[in-house]
């Protein structure tokens, strides 16, 4: 139904993958470097006890919405959101080693869109410069706040 699009934003960051992995999913900070918000829908739960299928409430500053966990592992954060069959969009963050900084961690955001509305994520779109602009400033803020505690 629809089409798939995938965007795609990545950052170079000086410390480890369990570094940036620590500053990430330390959720109740975010204020403090970044617009975002994420939080369980559990408040009992802290970030690292979250597991596949617990709820999230999430504000990206341009959007709120409440995705289902996916994944919560040493290499990635992942959720699931979705108007189905309008649109559905499964987002992950991944921290790696890093082939180009050493010592480094890449950090990507990862998103693929489906359903009759995918098209509004095209390459190019403004819908897509928006969500891609945004993505990069937390980027942004997550290297300098990460760089900064290391």
């Amino acid at each position: 139904m629809g089409q798939t699009q995938t965007m795609i934003a990545e950052i170079e960051i000086q410390a480890s993958p369990e570094t940036v992995r620590s500053v990430f999913l330390d959720f109740s900070r975010y204020k403090e470097w970044n617009g975002w918000k994420v939080e369980s829908s559990n408040s009992s739960k802290r970030p690292d006890e979250l597991r596949p299928k617990d709820k999230l409430k999430v504000d990206l500053g341009t959007m709120k919405f409440s995705p289902t966990l996916l994944q919560n592992s040493p290499d990635a954060f992942e959720w699931h959101g979705n108007l189905w069959p309008i649109f559905s969009g499964k987002h992950e963050f991944t921290w790696q080693p890093s082939s180009k900084t050493p010592g480094g961690t890449t950090f990507r955001q990862k998103e693929d869109f489906t359903g009759l509305l995918a098209f509004l994520m095209a390459p190019g779109s403004s819908f897509s410069k928006k969500s891609l602009d945004n993505w990069k400033s937390f980027n942004a803020d997550l290297k300098k706040e990460v760089e900064k505690r290391s």
